[in-house]
């Protein structure tokens, strides 16, 4: 079957339309979509943080204050060779020397007695040169209550030392030991204006200052 001349121009021209239209198409601009919103969080579209004020320093919403509560005056022997550095390798530093506690005294707000013989201080020197303090042992209050004080931190080469106490203390009378949050110092040797007793010429002393924080 063949088609007439006039009819093949005429199947031509009725797809002339269709051609035009899709050439329009093709020449007219894409749009791309609107991209999805990314949620917080996600990499690369962190929300950023508002910028500091002058001076660098944001607002403090709950500022935190320091109360002194006690001082605590152990006394040490001499310290207990353990061995060469070398020997007495600790998880982050070595540790060759221990320091037993032989007694001493604390007081404070509400509170004061004795420390009892026993425990000790078993510091960690790091490679940096700081010393990792950790110290156990008992207090005695006059009233016959025995509390354990496990006190660590950290000391540096110019003898200055920062320490988190913690208290163990059964009873409700000093419950405030072991509901609050506390830091120290440690002052070695002590002061000579604090009046301090005698545990002999081997002795040696520290002045341990305990702040409650508020």
């Amino acid at each position: 079957m063949t088609l007439s001349r006039r009819n093949a121009l005429g199947a031509i021209g009725a797809g002339l339309p269709l051609a035009a239209a899709a050439t329009r198409a093709l020449a007219a601009p894409v749009v791309p979509p609107a991209p999805l919103p990314v949620p917080a969080g996600v990499a690369g579209h962190e929300p950023s943080a508002p910028p500091l004020p002058p001076g660098g320093v944001p607002p403090i919403y709950d500022k935190v204050g320091l109360e002194w509560v006690m001082d605590i005056l152990p006394f040490c022997s001499q310290p207990e060779y353990m061995g060469s550095a070398q020997d007495q390798v600790a998880s982050d530093g070595y540790r060759n020397d221990v320091w037993p506690i032989i007694g001493g005294v604390f007081q404070g707000r509400g509170i004061k007695g004795t420390v009892i013989p026993g425990g000790g201080d078993f510091p960690v020197v790091r490679p940096d040169g700081v010393v990792v303090v950790d110290a156990l042992y008992r207090l005695k209050t006059d009233d016959g209550q025995q509390i354990i004080i496990h006190n660590k931190g950290l000391g540096y080469t110019e003898q200055k030392y920062r320490l988190l106490p913690t208290f163990e203390v059964p009873g409700a009378k000093y419950a405030w030991l072991r509901e609050s949050v506390f830091v120290a110092t440690l002052t070695f040797p002590i002061p000579p204006s604090i009046k301090a007793p005698d545990f002999g010429p081997n002795a040696n002393g520290r002045l341990i200052q305990v702040f409650r924080m508020t």
